[in-house]
């Protein structure tokens, strides 16, 4: 995304005030901008300190993306529910060439399920959530209510309770003006949104039917190891457990027009693959082929896998 031009002003506000006056609520790429971009307020003089839950691929990189936003934030805060998971992460990271903007010190490595509320109440500004989808309805609502500007990873939940948890969170922070962006990716890419801005407009005429197909790589699998208690096994592969990630479909198939939720969903086709890691034992993997979704309109949307 490029820069934002550097204002000028005579009392240039502080990357803190920005935030504590800016309400971005399912709104903006925090993760890749928190919420202001790169050298937009490059002359503010106070350093925006970061703080990352949950320490896989997907929270080093959106940790990787936040420091890449602006000079003046730094990575003070970690957590994890496993301490192999957050030094690998954090050694990424710093091979990544962004050792100078990291000051993370032992004391402020946190490990276990309570990890989120050290890192939350450690005095960083913004907090990334990137743990197992089940966790955030938690781990938002305690972001929020200690004050703290949140980028949440998508899925925001995984079942009904969460759901609703989350809607009143987000009213919170609305009321306390802070800052709440999930990673909806598409949602903040400028071709995407100015494609969307063609569709609603009627560029090509009315919607009656949508087909996406979406191709990418399996699931990683972490074969249990010696020691391991059925909790660490199903943690470790969270994807392939529903009470954790809502099935693959709620993890990477988020959909609305925008505007209101599918009348009626569907899945058609798939199989049922044997697995030897042991993992299928635990949860069925439905491979699923075609999902269709409709509105009361009428409009489709099909996707394929």
């Amino acid at each position: 995304m490029p820069d934002l031009p550097v204002r000028s002003a005579v009392n240039p506000p502080s990357r803190r005030d920005f935030l504590k006056t800016t309400s971005i609520v399912a709104g903006g790429a925090l993760a890749g901008q928190l919420a202001i971009a790169p050298g937009a307020f490059a002359a503010g003089g106070d350093v925006l300190k970061i703080g990352l839950v949950g320490c896989g691929g997907r929270g080093t990189g959106a940790a990787a993306q936040a420091l890449n936003a602006d000079p003046n934030v730094q990575l003070t805060a970690m957590g994890d529910a496993f301490s192999d998971r957050l030094e690998g992460s954090l050694a990424n990271l710093k091979e990544s060439g962004l050792t100078a903007k990291i000051a993370v010190d032992s004391d402020h490595k946190f490990v276990g399920f309570d990890a989120y509320k050290q890192v939350i109440d450690s005095g960083v500004d913004v907090v990334l959530l990137t743990a197992p989808p089940h966790f955030r309805p938690a781990h938002l609502a305690y972001a929020v209510e200690k004050g703290k500007h949140v980028f949440a990873e998508k899925p925001v939940a995984v079942d009904g309770p969460g759901i609703r948890s989350v809607f009143a969170t987000s009213a919170l922070a609305k009321e306390k003006k802070l800052c709440l962006v999930s990673g909806l990716c598409w949602r903040y890419d400028h071709g995407m949104r100015a494609t969307f801005d063609q569709i609603r407009s009627g560029a090509i005429g009315e919607i009656e039917v949508i087909q996406a197909t979406y191709n990418t790589s399996t699931l990683k699998k972490f074969p249990r190891q010696p020691g391991w208690s059925d909790m660490e096994f199903q943690l470790r592969n969270w994807q392939h457990m529903v009470w954790l990630s809502g099935d693959f479909n709620t993890e990477q198939h988020v959909l609305g027009d925008g505007r209101r939720a599918p009348r009626s969903m569907h899945r058609l086709g798939g199989t049922h693959r044997p697995d030897r890691s042991g993992i299928g034992k635990c949860v069925r993997s439905l491979q699923c082929r075609l999902r269709i979704r409709q509105w009361r309109e009428g409009v489709r949307f099909v996707s394929a896998d």
